[in-house]
């Protein structure tokens, strides 16, 4: 049998702590070794205990989420879940810059399965974490300048995929990008929901381009980028109107379908790239740009946060080179042309 995946807790709620204690109590594979009321002890029983994942909440008196995740990244390394209200989505993306995996909402009564569904939700989570290597974080940037290869080209839309490590990556990507760039960029980002509208604004405090929520029939702009709201995929139309619409369950290929569609609506003219992330999501988008003639980047998977999206990406055909995040903003920079008359293709 193998080892039960070792949880700490941390909330300065104790009815918070008792809910998620007995939430997880069914999980034959997850042991509870402590828990801790506030981001000092938080810290402190990571030291000691070397737990194998640490759920904490982002606001906790004595040392908030964030520092405590710096602490924990620093001096006892571990996968970090943050769970947190909608209200505290800007401090919660700034955990993960500081190094937490992945962001959940706390449950809410009567919601997608009420606590039942966010016991489930969150077994599978940190059973999907625990299978994440534990490894120091490699830089997203260092790679100068891009391939020569890269240097040219034009597209009149650029699609971005990334889920577990993405909003940092984002952020990076989206900084050293310029407000006049010449074509609109689409993100499609694996985010809980209520959380979108936090990302959004955490993104826009790091770049200079303008962020925008989508909505069906909105013509995109150059140099603004484009969001779906909560609980919604985006695609781009043959016409170049966005479309906007509801995910139905849980595990939707939204990357997949935002690339795609960006194949279908501007062929050659495309572009897309696939960012850190569990799973496959953006690779058969990516490989339906690459054929179509688009430029289809992949980051390169020994700076991502979980590789295995550009990986699966890299293996199907979709990519020939992986590139660091600053020289993946490098290329896309060097991309000129701006867009063509509605429903023409040049």
């Amino acid at each position: 049998m193998n080892k039960p995946i070792q949880v700490l807790l941390a909330d300065d709620s104790p009815t918070i702590l008792r809910m998620f204690t007995g939430l997880l109590a069914p999980a034959p594979d997850i042991r509870i070794v402590g828990t801790a009321n506030d981001g000092k002890e938080a810290v402190a029983l990571a030291q000691s205990l070397r737990p194998d994942v640490v759920t904490l909440d982002v606001r906790m008196p004595r040392m908030d989420g964030i520092d405590a995740t710096e602490r924990i990244m620093a001096e006892a390394p571990s996968r970090i879940l943050v769970i947190s209200g909608a209200m505290d989505a800007e401090m919660s993306f700034k955990a993960l810059q500081a190094g937490a995996l992945e962001v959940m909402p706390k449950p809410t009564p009567g919601k997608d399965g009420g606590l039942s569904g966010f016991g489930s939700q969150l077994i599978n989570t940190i059973r999907a974490m625990a299978e994440i290597p534990l490894s120091p974080r490699r830089p997203l940037i260092g790679q100068p300048v891009p391939p020569p290869a890269l240097r040219s080209g034009r597209v009149n839309g650029f699609g971005l995929v990334a889920a577990t490590g993405g909003p940092p990556a984002l952020a990076m990507l989206l900084s050293l990008l310029p407000p006049s760039l010449p074509y609109p960029v689409f993100i499609a980002q694996h985010v809980s929901v209520g959380f979108t509208s936090g990302l959004r604004q955490w993104l826009a405090a790091a770049s200079p381009l303008e962020l925008v929520l989508a909505r069906t029939g909105l013509k995109p702009q150059a140099g603004h980028v484009y969001l779906p709201p909560d609980g919604h995929q985006l695609q781009v139309l043959s016409s170049g109107d966005l479309l906007v619409e509801p995910i139905h369950g849980r595990h939707v290929s939204v990357g997949d379908t935002l690339l795609m569609s960006l194949a279908r609506a501007h062929g050659s003219r495309a572009g897309g790239a696939v960012l850190t992330g569990m799973g496959m999501d953006g690779a058969s988008g990516l490989l339906a740009i690459r054929r179509a003639g688009g430029m289809a980047l992949v980051q390169h998977p020994e700076t991502c946060v979980v590789s295995n999206m550009p990986e699966a990406a890299l293996r199907m055909g979709a990519s020939e080179t992986s590139l660091t995040v600053e020289a993946m903003a490098a290329a896309m920079r060097a991309l000129a042309g701006a867009m063509p008359s509605v429903g023409l293709r040049s």
